[in-house]
């Protein structure tokens, strides 16, 4: 089914968008609690299943948004592809750098 087709393209980027918001703030709270710095009562078992679960909405909203063709596959590859390398060489230039010290 086509979503943005029903309640659309504006809707669903909206759903997009509160969905990352959630994913997000889960993701911080996660890495407050394995810090151990500003703790919070929730276990790292939940917060785990809860950023399981917000990342399957993200997921759900970025295949709509596919199916909407809004995004594009060919194009989303790419830019992960180089954003992936990018990532990767600032970690090996980090560790270049702590070795040189």
């Amino acid at each position: 089914m086509n979503i943005a087709k029903v309640i659309g393209t504006p809707a669903l980027l909206e759903q997009c968008a509160e969905e990352c918001e959630e994913l997000a703030h889960v993701c911080l709270k996660m890495a407050r609690k394995l810090r151990g710095e500003n703790p919070t009562p929730v276990s790292k078992a939940e917060l785990w299943e809860h950023i399981n679960e917000e990342a399957a909405d993200v997921e759900t909203c970025i295949e709509q948004l596919y199916n909407a063709g809004i995004l594009s596959r060919t194009e989303m590859n790419s830019f992960k592809k180089a954003k992936m390398e990018r990532w990767l060489n600032r970690i090996n230039r980090s560790k270049d750098k702590e070795e040189e010290n």
